[in-house]
């Protein structure tokens, strides 16, 4: 069910439904965030950098949970706001409205990080960036 759930993404303004299913056999991290996380925002520069140096092989997806009352309309808003442009994002691709993922896997802090290996196994939580340039990451090793 994990691979095949569907769920409502945002991407820069508009909605679609998908699955994770593009995503099996890559090693995986599910980005639990909130709007009100300047963190959260702050650390997607490192990790788009991250995703195009292993791309194919790497897959991060944000997630927001109905847990942080985060809502389409506030979400939409922040995309508008001074300080998220300063931040130097171009896109904002994240799952929206979850439920699932957030009783799956539980985060309780924000940022929260979820690691799947390529072989599909729940390997880690981290509450720190790890794809960060300036921190020797140990997920690297396991990128086939």
């Amino acid at each position: 069910e994990f691979w095949d759930k569907e769920h409502l993404f945002y991407n820069n303004g508009d909605t679609t439904r998908r699955s994770l299913a593009e995503y099996r056999g890559k090693l995986l991290v599910l980005d639990f965030w909130f709007t009100g996380c300047t963190r959260c925002l702050l650390h997607q520069r490192e990790i788009e950098y991250y995703k195009q140096k292993y791309k194919g092989k790497l897959a991060v997806i944000m997630v927001n949970s109905k847990n942080t009352k985060d809502n389409y309309a506030k979400i939409e808003n922040l995309t508008k706001q001074e300080y998220y442009k300063k931040i130097g994002i171009d896109t904002l691709i994240s799952i929206i409205d979850d439920e699932y993922l957030f009783q799956l896997f539980q985060p309780n802090g924000w940022p929260a990080y979820c690691w799947i290996n390529s072989d599909d196994l729940y390997q880690l939580r981290t509450f720190r960036n790890l794809l960060d340039r300036n921190y020797s990451a140990p997920f690297i090793d396991i990128i086939r």
